[in-house]
């Protein structure tokens, strides 16, 4: 559903003709040039042609009297329909991946607590106090994030116009969202608004595909003032779904990878399988749901950001879910040599991570990252030397591309620094753990397999279900998300 100011229908424009004998009025398709997908794009030579993300914009004049002479144009608009490219759009693949974020996120928070739970049963005051506090702080401080980022939408959107215009919300919807995140479930009340958010844009996406089959033709007066009943929904849920997996993203670093670390080095701390398996079953479980979480936040961020960003392509879900099995395989050899590694070296484990994270910063720092910079490109460098520490952080166990440029040798550099870390950390535990141990060989040959794995997928994205789709295997830049 396009709508077209009758003023714009004056400006100088490439036009098509396109004359119908059965219909009662003649039709022109309306190309401009050199306006991107928006404006509808041609290629010259062909005529009209379909657009790669949007539609062609047709322009149906008909002999129409208005109310009276010199009626004002610029209250006035042809409403008419238009073929649009809906791959953005919330569907019902993407109703089923967000109820799975939502038990992802809740399972993850509830077996670290449970593992809380039966640690302190055990009388283990110290690994108690440690998962505790893993599990506690990154989740206060998401729900803060979360809460605050709710307060500041609010203000915007009384103090200025907004990017985006929300609904109004009633007392008892700011009761609920504060219930939520008095109880660290900030998150998932934010999924749910994502649920209602996109079915509410995939109803109004049914209602104008069907004016569209009936080329709905009306004459009306803009509206001077947008109302809730003008609410875009689909940029609405855009934006929710980029906030949402941000926060998750944050939750999974913060929380699951250092949650990740300990269960496992817990585990194999343990030596012996305790009388009481309920311990060590819900450590496994904590373990699993960690690791999903971490892997599926990233796949889930990298998708919200291209579907933000109006000159990239959507992530499909087959895309996403490869992303999510190269994750997850590259981030569990990661945590498995970490841990079995501290299990048995104890404290030199942080010169390694400390080793790690300097290198990695240092590396950051060169690429001359602006992610802090004003509006008005003002550099704040101290904010962006805390931001490529952080980033620095997250290089412990994953890579995150913080640069719109060529991507190939930065996961070549990376992966081989990662390989050698792992290998090295995983050989050392192998040679100073005896064969008696159940696991001696088992973890071994998993850490090395669960890697290569994790590369084959990345491999199978880039070359198969990338966005930009049929990356060639030399001299072409990769994307940064």
């Amino acid at each position: 559903m396009v709508a077209v100011n009758e003023l714009e229908m004056q400006s100088p424009a490439h036009w098509d003709d396109v004359h119908n004998a059965h219909l009662p009025y003649s039709r022109k398709l309306h190309y401009p040039r050199g306006q991107g997908y928006q404006a509808g794009m041609v290629q010259e030579g062909r005529g009209p042609s379909r657009v790669s993300e949007g539609g062609h914009i047709e322009t149906i004049l008909q002999e129409h009297h208005y109310p009276c002479h010199g009626y004002p144009l610029q209250q006035t608009e042809f409403i008419f329909a238009g073929q649009m490219d809906h791959a953005g759009d919330f569907t019902l693949a993407s109703a089923f991946f967000t109820l799975v974020a939502i038990f992802s996120y809740t399972i993850d928070i509830g077996t670290d607590i449970a593992v809380c739970y039966f640690l302190h049963l055990e009388g283990n005051s110290w690994w108690f106090g440690l998962t505790l506090a893993v599990t506690a702080i990154p989740s206060l401080t998401v729900n803060a994030f979360s809460l605050r980022w709710y307060m500041h939408d609010q203000e915007e959107s009384k103090t200025h116009s907004p990017s985006v215009h929300r609904p109004k919300m009633s007392k008892v919807d700011w009761a609920v969202r504060l219930f939520f995140h008095l109880i660290l479930l900030g998150p998932v009340i934010r999924y749910i608004e994502l649920m209602i958010y996109g079915l509410r844009s995939r109803r109004d996406r049914r209602q104008k595909q069907r004016k569209a089959r009936e080329w709905d033709l009306t004459f009306r007066r803009t509206p001077e003032n947008t109302t809730d009943d003008n609410v875009d929904y689909c940029q609405l849920a855009i934006q929710e779904d980029r906030d949402t997996a941000l926060l998750s993203l944050f939750e999974s670093f913060m929380e699951s990878a250092p949650q990740l670390v300990l269960q496992i080095y817990i585990l194999a701390e343990r030596g012996v399988v305790p009388q009481d398996l309920w311990t060590v079953i819900i450590q496994i479980a904590s373990v699993t749901s960690s690791l999903f979480e971490l892997s599926w936040s990233l796949a889930s961020y990298h998708r919200a950001l291209r579907r933000s960003v109006q000159d990239k392509r959507n992530m499909t879900w087959g895309g996403t879910t490869i992303q999510f099995l190269w994750r997850y395989c590259t981030i569990a050899a990661r945590v498995l040599s970490l841990a079995l590694f501290a299990s048995e070296y104890g404290y030199w484990m942080f010169p390694v991570c400390i080793g790690h994270w300097g290198i990695m910063t240092v590396w950051v720092m060169h690429q001359q990252t602006s992610f802090c910079d004003t509006e008005t490109g003002e550099k704040r460098q101290c904010e962006e030397y805390l931001f490529n520490m952080v980033i620095g952080a997250v290089y412990l166990f994953c890579f995150l591309n913080v640069k719109d440029e060529p991507t190939r040798l930065k996961y070549l550099a990376y992966y081989i620094i990662v390989f050698i870390e792992n290998s090295s950390m995983i050989v050392l535990w192998y040679l100073r753990t005896g064969p008696t141990l159940w696991y001696h060989l088992p973890a071994l040959v998993v850490d090395f397999i669960s890697f290569s794995l994790g590369i084959i997928f990345m491999q199978l994205y880039y070359r198969f279900c990338h966005p930009e789709s049929n990356i060639p295997c030399r001299d072409r830049p990769a994307s940064c998300c």
